[in-house]
């Protein structure tokens, strides 16, 4: 049932993360990779921030039109120093608590994801749009309304 549904129960553990020091080439790399669409900025073990696949995207765009620099020149700088790529992280989830919450915050700031946290701030897992759609699709065939 969704509403005794951990996080726990649905989040990813193997998050791919870059330090904050790291560039944005790394970023870049990581995401073609491993196919992801969210890499976790962190800063020791503690989760800072987050870059997403959009903003890369965006990122490269507004640089092929700057006449100074390449974006090959570019892509080696550190996150640091792009801090307009990296969304800071305003909100977080602990693995105890409810799905349901989780979905609620999700429509009530439009995110995309959420990091799980201990309650030092470290990280230890995300949840995706792409889980949660998981779980509820898991929960409909389990309640017989898909096919």
């Amino acid at each position: 049932m969704p509403n005794k549904a951990r996080i726990f129960d649905i989040m990813t553990t193997n998050v791919f993360t870059v330090n904050i020091e790291d560039t944005v080439k790394e970023v870049e790399n990581i995401m073609q990779n491993e196919k992801v669409r969210h890499v976790l900025v962190i800063d020791g073990t503690k989760v800072v921030g987050r870059i997403s696949e959009n903003t890369i995207k965006e990122y490269t765009l507004r640089q092929i039109y700057d006449g100074e620099q390449t974006y090959g020149e570019l892509g080696y700088n550190q996150i640091t120093d792009f801090e307009k790529i990296m969304t800071r992280v305003s909100h977080v989830i602990y693995p105890e608590d409810s799905v349901a919450k989780a979905v609620k915050m999700f429509a009530k700031y439009k995110l995309e994801c959420l990091p799980v946290v201990d309650w030092e701030m470290n990280l230890i897992g995300i949840v995706t749009t792409t889980d949660l759609l998981l779980f509820f699709n898991k929960y409909l065939e389990e309640m017989e309304f898909v096919p």
